[in-house]
């Protein structure tokens, strides 16, 4: 059965209103909701095309606010289109976890009133708006921006068993770093010669360590699942200023580059070899908070960090000098 556009936009409007927005229908989209400085436009679309997701995405832009798109489902193709334009796409698994299969059934007239308190939970309706997620493990959504968790925790169990035996405990940590884009495009005189640099890319200060990594990650994302419990989220230790600080050196020292150059004196060709690099400020950077989602997982005698976005092991430590990396 499809969805019903009023039944499922009433029911996203209870959703926003328990949790403290305002909620209107102005003329722009089919309703918005709005909590301090946050504005969210929402829109049902029954065929989500290029057309009406770049059309709504423009109202959003222009609104300042952000824009969800409500669907049966996206395609591939359609689905990276929407997020490029910046919007977030809430297909009928995505209602599923946020109003629960109960309600969701409920609204669209797929289940008899018994069938649908049969699904609901003895915790009352603050756990049917809780979101439903795989392995039945309760989760929330949190305005975090992070990149996803795409290893799951019995996925991280495997890769650390092999590692560090059987697990004895395990917590999600989102690790905060100070994540950065570059560029610049600018020419150098030497005597009567001009050296063109240009350079840009992506990194990251680890925001409890200080290091830099020039690294790229996709999907970056705003609102984020984590269990309700054994996670934590770690908090800066390094500054934006001094993490800008430190980003530039690094950027500066990768873009450092060593030139011979040549120049006639007379009837001789003098040859000199000349360093040169890009001043701080003719770098233009731009660099925000971001959480990386890491398993950390107790064996007999040790610790291992997995990287829950890519999979990749980033520390096996003893107990006693177990920190994150």
């Amino acid at each position: 059965m499809s969805m019903n556009k009023q039944a499922v936009i009433g029911i996203v409007k209870n959703i926003f209103t328990y949790y403290g927005y305002g909620t209107s229908s102005p003329d722009i989209c089919d309703l918005l909701a709005e909590k301090d400085s946050d504005h969210l436009l929402i829109k049902f679309e029954n065929d989500p095309n290029f057309n009406n997701i770049r059309y709504f995405s423009n109202i959003a832009k222009s609104y300042r606010g952000k824009g969800i798109m409500i669907s049966e489902s996206f395609d591939e193709k359609t689905r990276l289109f929407a997020l490029d334009e910046g919007l977030m796409l809430w297909d009928r698994s995505e209602l599923e976890s946020w109003i629960g299969r109960a309600v969701l059934a409920g609204a669209l007239g797929g289940y008899e009133e018994k069938k649908l308190a049969a699904e609901k939970t003895d915790t009352g309706a603050r756990q049917v708006l809780e979101p439903v997620k795989k392995e039945y493990e309760r989760t929330i959504k949190v305005l975090l921006r992070s990149i996803p968790i795409n290893i799951g925790k019995s996925d991280a169990l495997s890769i650390a068993e092999a590692k560090v035996g059987t697990a004895k405990s395990q917590t999600l940590k989102f690790i905060p770093v100070w994540y950065y884009n570059y560029s610049f495009n600018i020419r150098k005189k030497y005597k009567s010669k001009m050296v063109d640099l240009t350079g840009e890319g992506e990194g990251y200060i680890h925001a409890l360590t200080g290091e830099n990594f020039f690294n790229k990650y996709k999907d970056i994302q705003d609102n984020t699942f984590m269990p309700t419990q054994n996670y934590e989220i770690r908090q800066p230790l390094i500054q934006k200023k001094d993490a800008a600080t430190k980003a530039l050196n690094s950027i500066i020292r990768e873009h450092t580059k060593e030139i011979r150059l040549n120049e006639m004196i007379g009837d001789t060709i003098v040859f000199e070899n000349k360093i040169f690099a890009p001043n701080n400020e003719e770098i233009n950077l731009k660099m925000d908070l971001l959480h990386i989602p890491v398993w950390e997982i107790k064996g007999k005698r040790e610790v291992i960090d997995i990287n829950a976005y890519d999979g990749h092991i980033m520390a096996i430590k003893l107990y006693n000098d177990a920190e994150m990396v």
